[in-house]
C-alpha cells in the first residue's frame, strides 16, 4: 500500500509516479487501475517503465480531435469510416480487423475493396506509438473494463475513509496533523481487512 497526504492544491495526476514506483518496488504490479484524474502522459509512460500497464479512462475534457481516420479510444477506421473489430494482442501490437469481415458492419463494398484476402484488411498499432492512447489489452474492451471495474474495492475504501473515518469531516488543522490523522485511519482499515479475512478463513477451515 502507498499513502500520501497533499494539501488541496496539489493535483493527483502529478502525485501519482511517486506512489507508482513506491508500489512497485514492494511488489510485483501489472496493472494499474486509475480513474480519469490521473490521464496525464507521465503516468503511463511510469507504469511502462515499471513493465505494467496503466488502465486509465480517457479524461475527453479539452481533448483534441482524434488523429484522422481514429476513434477517440484509439480504434482506427476503415476507408469507409467504420471502427474496425480489435482482435488480440500480439507482443506489444494491438490488432485490428475489417469490421465487415467480423460481422460488426454491413459495408456497401464488403471486403474486396480493402483486401483481397477473405480474412479482410488487417490493421496493427503499436502501443508505444502513444502509450496514453493505445492500452494493451485495447480500450473499452470486455477485459479492459473487468480489470477497470476492480477500482471498485478502492472506491469502496475511500467512501469508508470519508464516511466513517471522518476524513470528511476533521477538526485540526495543519498538513502535518491532517497527515497523522490520515495515516490512522488508514491503519484502522487495513486492520478491519485483515480482522474479516481471518475470520473468514476459521469460517471455511
Amino acid at each position: 500500500m502507498a499513502l500520501d497526504v497533499t494539501p488541496a492544491h496539489v493535483n493527483d495526476g502529478d502525485l501519482a509516479p511517486k506512489l507508482m514506483e513506491k508500489v512497485a518496488g514492494k511488489t510485483k504490479v501489472n496493472f494499474f487501475v486509475l480513474d480519469a484524474g490521473y490521464d496525464q502522459l507521465k503516468n503511463y509512460e511510469t507504469a511502462r517503465n515499471l513493465k505494467a500497464q496503466a488502465i486509465i479512462p480517457m479524461n475527453l475534457r479539452n481533448e483534441k480531435e482524434p488523429p484522422s481516420g481514429m476513434t477517440s479510444n484509439g480504434t482506427p477506421c476503415c476507408s469507409m469510416g467504420f471502427a474496425m473489430t480489435y482482435w488480440g494482442v500480439d507482443g506489444n501490437q494491438l490488432k485490428f480487423r475489417c469490421p465487415h469481415a467480423t460481422g460488426k458492419a454491413n459495408c456497401l463494398l464488403g471486403m474486396a475493396a480493402c483486401s483481397s484476402s477473405n480474412y479482410g484488411m488487417v490493421v496493427k498499432i503499436d502501443v508505444n506509438e502513444d502509450l496514453r492512447r493505445y492500452c494493451s489489452p485495447h480500450r473499452d474492451t470486455k477485459r479492459w473494463k473487468e480489470l477497470y471495474n476492480e477500482r471498485t474495492s478502492v472506491e469502496r475504501c475511500n467512501s469508508r475513509m470519508k464516511v466513517h473515518l471522518t476524513a470528511d469531516d476533521m477538526h485540526i488543522w495543519g498538513i502535518e496533523k491532517v497527515k497523522t490523522h490520515q495515516y490512522l485511519n488508514a491503519i484502522v482499515l487495513l486492520a478491519s481487512a485483515l480482522a474479516v479475512a481471518n475470520n473468514q478463513k476459521k469460517a471455511v477451515a
